[in-house]
């Protein structure tokens, strides 16, 4: 199967998974998302469903991230001639993959996200903004031990 590539013209969230909330209730722990991860949930979700595979991935898959924000205002007119340069803030790449894979495994890419077994992340600030995304199947006989 071919990877299954799109780009999301959309200035990533910074709400990340990290955003929950927890009340205890009748002694039992609930977490709640908050409204500002609920809505960037809900937006990834719309942008990503139809990218959605006519069949859910089976098997390992290597999942690549690519974030990139608007240049911040205060950014130097140096940095501004390149297309793009490492984004070193917060929020971190790691619970950023977090979100996504969430929402690929909600609309059925693949099964659950334990079957991820590559992740490639990567943040940016730049001029096209948005998130890339590249989901490709492994296939086991090719892997040269």
């Amino acid at each position: 199967m071919n990877p299954i590539t799109f780009w999301l013209p959309i200035t990533p969230p910074r709400s990340t998974s990290q955003g929950k909330r927890v009340m205890v209730v009748a002694g039992r722990p609930m977490f709640f998302k908050k409204k500002e991860h609920q809505s960037a949930e809900n937006d990834l979700l719309l942008l990503c469903a139809p990218h959605k595979p006519a069949q859910q991935l089976d098997g390992p898959v290597r999942l690549e991230i690519e974030f990139t924000f608007p240049w911040r205002k205060s950014e130097k007119k140096s940095n501004l001639r390149f297309p793009r340069i490492p984004h070193t803030t917060k929020p971190d790449c790691d619970n950023m993959a977090k979100l996504i894979g969430d929402v690929l495994t909600k609309l059925q890419f693949y099964g659950d996200d334990s079957q991820v077994s590559c992740l490639v992340v990567s943040k940016f600030w730049g001029h096209k903004v948005g998130i890339g995304i590249c989901l490709t199947p492994i296939n086991i006989s090719t892997i040269l031990l």
